[in-house]
């Protein structure tokens, strides 16, 4: 198996265009305990400007970073106790982001279990926004790290994605709200990956 990391081309894509390319690309953080991983199976898209939900159209101290061009991570916190991570995509000026959900765990097991205090199985570990960021231990100390580094990146490891990748609607934003019902939740069945050391 050839592993490669992703380059700064990679994020350079509009959120619409490139958000499906992350399911099957393999999330790595390098942590201070060690190597976390995980295979990447569901995803949201951001689009700027057509996207009215997007927090990131407008340009504050907290979406700073979604301004600056894909590549670096953009990490922020809800209900005052879960981090969650997005990825910055586009070019300078477009604050495109593609969310991640949910990954399957593939390196540093014990390291994710640890952060719990408590048995959780391997396949719930990362499966929501929150566990994910908080197995990899991902926090606000990651906003704006380089994704072309060696400290939060993703690989590539040839993973095939099937074909029948589905859509939804995005999790958690409210009815009130224009566009909260756009298809724009991309997942697939990780079990159905090919080439994979799942």
């Amino acid at each position: 198996m050839i592993v490669k990391k992703l380059d700064k081309k990679f994020y350079l894509g509009s959120a619409l265009d490139s958000t499906t390319n992350f399911l099957g690309k393999v999330l790595v953080h390098t942590t201070p305990e060690g190597r976390v991983s995980g295979v990447v199976y569901e995803v949201e898209a951001y689009p700027a400007f057509y996207d009215k939900v997007h927090h990131g159209n407008k340009k504050t101290p907290r979406t700073e970073v979604m301004w600056e061009g894909g590549g670096c991570a953009y990490v922020y916190l809800i209900y005052g106790v879960w981090n969650q991570f997005a990825v910055v995509v586009n070019k300078e000026n477009i604050p495109d982001v593609v969310f991640i959900r949910a990954v399957i765990p593939l390196e540093g097991i014990e390291v994710m279990k640890g952060q719990w205090g408590k048995e959780v199985e391997t396949s719930k570990l990362a499966s929501s926004p929150g566990k994910l960021c908080k197995s990899f231990l991902i926090t606000k100390k990651q906003y704006g790290v380089d994704l072309t580094g060696n400290e939060l990146f993703f690989e590539d490891w040839g993973i095939r994605v099937p074909n029948d990748i589905k859509t939804a609607k995005r999790v958690g934003i409210s009815s009130i709200h224009e566009g909260h019902d756009l298809p724009l939740r991309y997942l697939v069945n990780p079990s159905l990956m090919t080439s994979s050391p799942l």
